[in-house]
Parts: structure tokens; C-alpha cells; sequence
């Protein structure tokens, strides 16, 4: 695809005369990230691993260094782990945030505030995981909510940190 974009910028500034149009070659405005099978493997188990974190830290399972406790303080600060089950990176670069059903009782405005931790989560994973850049989490990554098999919401594609909630 690369070699196809320069030869057709190539072409169209023989064709021209515009010599501007070669600086777009050394930046391209988008270029979709394909990650291996074993990477994308990697970057769940690391989600996996963060998103049990967090509810380690809401429900006062895990002390605030990360350690098991039997008597720790649940810390509301991270109850929004506590209504997902499972975080899954797509192949196309989405990821699909599996929700339990402590979601029937929330309004919008919650779900909002849930999909928000949610996206902080996943940024923040997938930049360690160095599948996006600081500058890519302005943006966010594009979220899909499910209930069971049932799609209950998204990101926008105007903007990842906004959402849309399908509602009877």
C-alpha cells in the first residue's frame, strides 16, 4: 500500500508540477496497525490483568501496592471495574467491553462515567502495551459494549470518548 501512495504521489507531481504533495509521503495521514496473533494475545492478557487489578482495588481485595488482602477497603474509585466482566482487543483495533448485568440499574449518565474509566483502562494498557501512542490516547481507542450477545453501546466515530447507548 506504501509503495502504491508514492508511486501515485510521484506521478501526480510529474503530472502536476505541485512538488508540495511529496511531504504527505513521509507522513501518512492514516495507517491501520495490524498486531500478530501472538501480540494481540498479549495485549488481552494484559487488559485482562489490569482490569482484575481494578476490581481487586474496588472491592478491597488488593491493598493499594497491587497485594492480596483479606481486610483491605474497597475503593470506590474503581467501582467502574465492577460492572465489566471482560476487556477483548479486536483485530480491527476496537475493543469490546463484555458488561454484567450490575449495568441494568444505571442511567446514561452513569454508563457514561463507566465508559469513560473504561477507556482510561484501556488507553493506558494498550500505550504500555505500546499499540498506541500518548498522542493517540487525545482520541481514545474505539470502545464496543456488549450485554451477553447484545450490543449495548459504542464509541463515536467523531470521537472515541463520547458514546452512544442503544436504549428502549
Amino acid at each position: 500500500m506504501r509503495k502504491f501512495v508514492l508511486k501515485s504521489m510521484i506521478a501526480v507531481t510529474l503530472l502536476t508540477g505541485v512538488t508540495e504533495t511529496i511531504t504527505y509521503i513521509n507522513n501518512p495521514t492514516i495507517e491501520a496497525k495490524t498486531l500478530s496473533k501472538k501480540k494481540v494475545k498479549k495485549v488481552n492478557k494484559a487488559l485482562k490483568k489490569a482490569l482484575k487489578e481494578d476490581q481487586g482495588f474496588a472491592t478491597g481485595k488488593l491493598d493499594e501496592n497491587g497485594n492480596p488482602t483479606d481486610n483491605g477497603t474497597p475503593n470506590s474509585k474503581y467501582d467502574y471495574a465492577t460492572y465489566v466482566n471482560s476487556l477483548t482487543y479486536q483485530s480491527s483495533g476496537a475493543v469490546k467491553v463484555q458488561m454484567n448485568d450490575k449495568l441494568t440499574s444505571l442511567n446514561t449518565a452513569q454508563m457514561d462515567e463507566i465508559a469513560h474509566n473504561v477507556q482510561g483502562l484501556v488507553d493506558s494498557t494498550l500505550m504500555i502495551e505500546e499499540v498506541i501512542t500518548p498522542e493517540d490516547t487525545t482520541k481514545g481507542v474505539y470502545l464496543n459494549f456488549y450485554y451477553g450477545k447484545r450490543a449495548i453501546g459504542h464509541s463515536k466515530l467523531s470521537d472515541h470518548k463520547e458514546f452512544k447507548w442503544y436504549t428502549n
